[in-house]
């Protein structure tokens, strides 16, 4: 996202949809077994035109948006400032499956969350290059993120739930399809709210952004195969591990300003999913993965 390599988040988004939809019918192709929700009899989902009007296309919005606005958000603050607001999404999703019925209050994770909060402004007002609008477009991300983690719980519910990697199969084309009606939309009336590259610069950059695709497509096939073999318990705990991880490269590679008092509510933030996470374990009804998890395939394309 940075001015002198390639700041178009929309159109890198639809880019990842393009790419991850073909790459994935290809694998879809040569190896339909890693698809268990469109091949096998037992785990099948009924896939229907109403299906995906009412209920995939929602996922599908929610989903477009946030990717769109979580790249866009990188124009305007660093990368470790972003990761901190991303792990308050929890908050989000909790109050969300409150409204429509996931969840049940509970004063034990309500009060993570009121520490997960405390700690989050913490991340904040500890930054030393805030931008407001960075803030604000990331939060919109988060909540977009949120809905889409929900609708997806919704949809998906029972026994037969489509895999990480149908998902990206059913998922991804229709994201696409609304982005590229939007930027259709754009175009047709001269708008100018969607920022688009000259080819000269996609050419330019297209080393960077066929790595950039290849690894979007990677980590969800790896996601996949992480899920197959591993418990949700493993899954968040290495969640921390990759968040962890960037806010150290962010540090230290990249030399982003990380004060104390966000260090400090950072590490409050790790502890805090540490324990939603054995808290949840405890409850008769688990949720979804989606649900113990903000990032569900954030790795998400990004």
């Amino acid at each position: 996202m940075n001015p002198e390599v390639f700041p178009y988040p929309f159109v890198l988004i639809i880019m990842h949809c393009i790419f991850c939809s073909i790459l994935s019918l290809m694998l879809f192709m040569f190896s339909p077994s890693l698809f268990p929700a469109l091949t096998d009899p037992d785990q099948r989902v009924s896939l229907t035109m109403r299906m995906y009007v009412r209920q995939i296309l929602p996922i599908s919005t929610f989903f477009a948006i946030s990717l769109v606005l979580s790249n866009m958000a990188y124009k305007y603050s660093t990368v470790a400032f972003l990761q901190m607001i991303k792990e308050s999404t929890i908050v989000t999703i909790y109050f969300m499956s409150i409204m429509v019925g996931i969840e049940s209050f509970s004063i034990a994770q309500v009060s993570i969350l009121v520490v997960m909060v405390l700690a989050t402004w913490g991340c904040i007002t500890g930054e030393m290059n805030f931008s407001l609008i960075g803030l604000l477009v990331q939060g919109g991300s988060s909540t977009c993120e949120a809905a889409k983690t929900i609708c997806q719980s919704l949809v998906l519910a029972g026994p037969r739930r489509l895999d990480p990697l149908s998902t990206v199969l059913v998922v991804m084309p229709m994201s696409g399809v609304i982005l590229a009606v939007v930027l259709l939309i754009n175009n047709l009336l001269n708008a100018h709210f969607v920022a688009q590259p000259a080819f000269a610069e996609v050419w330019a950059a297209r080393y960077l952004l066929s790595v950039n695709i290849g690894n979007a497509f990677a980590l969800n096939w790896l996601v996949a195969i992480f899920l197959k073999y591993m418990s949700p318990v493993v899954y968040v705990l290495t969640g921390n591990v990759k968040d962890i991880s960037i806010v150290l490269i962010s540090a230290f590679v990249m030399r982003d300003v990380v004060t104390p008092t966000q260090s400090f509510g950072f590490i409050v933030q790790m502890c805090c999913i540490i324990t939603w996470t054995f808290v949840k374990m405890e409850t008769i009804h688990m949720p979804p993965l989606e649900l113990q998890r903000h990032h569900f395939s954030e790795g998400k394309f990004q």
